[in-house]
């Protein structure tokens, strides 16, 4: 909105500019001075054409006062709504820039609009759970190194090693996955995409060397094969039709949510209270934990593998929690 208000201030002086000319101006590339110029055009409704003879854009109306956006209650509960789905960004310079955007926003409506942050507050709230106050830098400066498309170097420490190892890397995505946050690169010394958690990361380095993004990639198509976070690429990924039958509570709550784009639920009685689940994944080892987490209300029925992994978990915590014998 900064920037159009500048544009409508230079074209309304006469000046006849182009979008080659308020991009020099405005300090921005004349793709984003176009797009700008539609928004004008199309949403605001403002009177805009381009002058063939003097190459630039005019009025052809007098336009007295700039149209305020026109937002109506239903469009401040969505702001409102999105503003929460900032919470774990909490602490981040992208969270602050963000809440400050939605109420400038908000401060635009028209009079007859109005509505109080705290007037939904009292009825709607998100369970914070995203960037821990030590990551806050970190996060900004991946998400730097992400937009200017340069490698970053790092220490990093995996689940099952003790001691960190450097990795240099072409970032390609930050995003939140199941209440943690990660990042996605690729990694030119394993010559493939790699996912890492934001609290393993540390002496962070962002280097002077600049990449192109790999062409095709998608962070949802990336992690699609997994149930979680984990992404299996070579020999990693593989083919497994899991089938899980939930009984009890288990199979409502299962049932009422969306676990994996291509899962399956059968009901094997009709109330509900027994389902079987199915979906196609390329790994175990995140399903494994998600059965375990349902206790004696989930039974693998396959593939063979996966009730072997379920089975060995089990009888690990049966042995390490059972009473000492003397």
């Amino acid at each position: 909105m900064w920037r159009v208000m500048e544009i409508h201030k230079i074209i309304r002086v006469g000046r006849f500019p182009n979008c080659s000319t308020l991009a020099a101006e405005i300090e921005v590339t004349p793709k984003t001075i176009q797009r700008d110029i539609s928004f004008m055009r199309d949403q605001l409704g403002l009177p805009l054409e381009y002058h063939a003879i003097k190459h630039g854009y005019f009025y052809t109306q007098e336009v007295h006062e700039f149209p305020m956006l026109q937002l109506s209650r239903h469009d401040l509960v969505a702001l409102f709504l999105a503003r929460h789905a900032l919470e774990p960004l909490r602490g981040t310079r992208l969270e602050r820039m963000l809440s400050e955007s939605f109420s400038k926003i908000a401060e635009a409506c028209p009079g007859e609009i109005s509505i109080q942050w705290q007037e939904l507050d009292d009825v709607f709230s998100v369970k914070a759970a995203g960037v821990l106050a030590a990551d806050v830098t970190l996060f900004g400066d991946l998400l730097d190194a992400v937009r200017a498309c340069r490698e970053v170097s790092f220490d990093y420490r995996k689940l099952t090693s003790d001691k960190a190892e450097r990795r240099t890397v072409r970032p390609h995505h930050v995003g939140q996955i199941e209440h943690g946050w990660y990042l996605i690169a690729f990694d030119p010394a394993r010559g493939a995409m790699r996912t890492f958690a934001l609290q393993r990361i540390s002496n962070l380095t962002m280097l002077k060397t600049k990449f192109t993004r790999e062409a095709g990639f998608n962070a949802r198509d990336h992690l699609g094969g997994g149930f979680g976070v984990w992404s299996y690429a070579g020999d990693q990924r593989q083919s497994y039709e899991v089938h899980i039958r939930f009984e009890g509570y288990a199979a409502r709550v299962v049932a009422e949510r969306q676990w994996h784009p291509t899962q399956a639920i059968r009901k094997v009685k009709p109330d509900g209270s027994v389902i079987e689940f199915q979906a196609d994944l390329s790994g175990l080892e995140e399903i494994t934990r998600w059965v375990l987490s349902w206790g004696s209300k989930a039974r693998v029925l396959g593939p063979t593998e996966l009730v072997e992994r379920v089975a060995r978990e089990v009888e690990g915590m049966r042995v390490k929690n059972h009473p000492a014998r003397h």
